[in-house]
């Protein structure tokens, strides 16, 4: 099986900063009259004060995709929106190190996000099966704090072209949040606190199997964690530095050798740990309800 091709992209968004200011004015009124129109018994106006703790993750938008290969599935969500308005969002690998970037939103535009996503129907927990019944797509994972709960909404396979419903006003949200809330100006690099290092085995980049496999002196890299991502471990502190180093001078599907294994190597993923994540264990998905 060929590999799944390394670094997609998965946000495509454009940029309303480079847009006049009524355009941006008419697509906010537009998203927000849509999707309110849809939900006739609620607005999203009527939402609670959302959180203002900026460790707090508020609204999380993650994409799962069949037949990925690692790299893709250790990327960050496509958006996490934590207390306050801070926004997180991946930036492609440099190397075998999975970068992020991160802004701030307006207090006007953290609210209107936050009521946005309340008149979607983000504000329960339900799973949304594939009408058509196919057996290969994708699964969007949305959750969203209200009210001191954090609620899950899986959708299977979003994006058909005759959506209705609620999967339609899931949809139409993921767009309202491309175009109002992920720029792609430049924005500042996300450092975090922790990272992980992820071991996994079985794959290859084109060509990258015929380099030399290396020896791993950090540990031993199966002895971590099992998380649905492979094995983990986890830095901190100033030990970030030089793993993110390590990471961004490796190609990505170099293989490693730990511990007692002495061929067939494994990859290393090093991926940075989100404000809410402390540890491997939050790398697992998390259950709908």
């Amino acid at each position: 099986m060929e590999p799944a091709p390394v670094g997609r992209r998965h946000i495509r968004v454009r940029s309303l900063a480079r847009l006049s200011g009524l355009f941006s004015v008419v697509v906010a009124i537009i998203s927000a009259g849509v999707l309110t129109g849809s939900t006739p018994n609620f607005t999203g106006l009527d939402a609670p004060e959302p959180p203002s703790d900026p460790n707090t993750l508020v609204l999380q938008l993650h994409v799962w995709r069949s037949m990925s290969g690692p790299p893709e599935l250790a990327e960050l969500p496509e958006f996490s929106l934590y207390g306050g308005g801070r926004v997180i969002v991946g930036n492609g690998w440099d190397g075998s190190l999975h970068r992020a970037r991160k802004l701030t939103l307006s207090p006007d535009r953290y609210r209107q996000i936050y009521r946005l996503a309340h008149a979607a129907g983000l504000a329960r927990s339900r799973h949304l099966p594939d009408p058509e019944k196919t057996t290969d797509g994708t699964l969007l994972v949305a959750e969203l704090r209200s009210a001191e709960h954090l609620h899950t909404t899986t959708v299977v396979s979003l994006g058909r072209r005759f959506e209705i419903g609620a999967r339609r006003r899931i949809a139409e949200f993921r767009r309202t949040v491309q175009q109002l809330a992920v720029p792609t100006d430049p924005t500042t690099d996300y450092q975090p606190d922790r990272v992980a290092v992820l071991a996994t085995g079985g794959w290859f980049v084109g060509g990258i199997s015929r380099i030399p496999e290396r020896q791993w002196a950090d540990g031993d890299l199966l002895a971590g964690v099992r998380t649905d991502l492979g094995e983990c471990t986890t830095r901190s502190g100033a030990a970030v530095p030089g793993i993110e180093a390590l990471g961004r001078g490796t190609l990505l599907g170099t293989q490693w050798l730990s511990g007692e294994k002495r061929s067939g190597g494994v990859v290393v993923l090093i991926r940075p740990l989100l404000p809410d994540e402390d540890d491997c264990a939050d790398l697992n998905r998390r259950p709908p309800g």
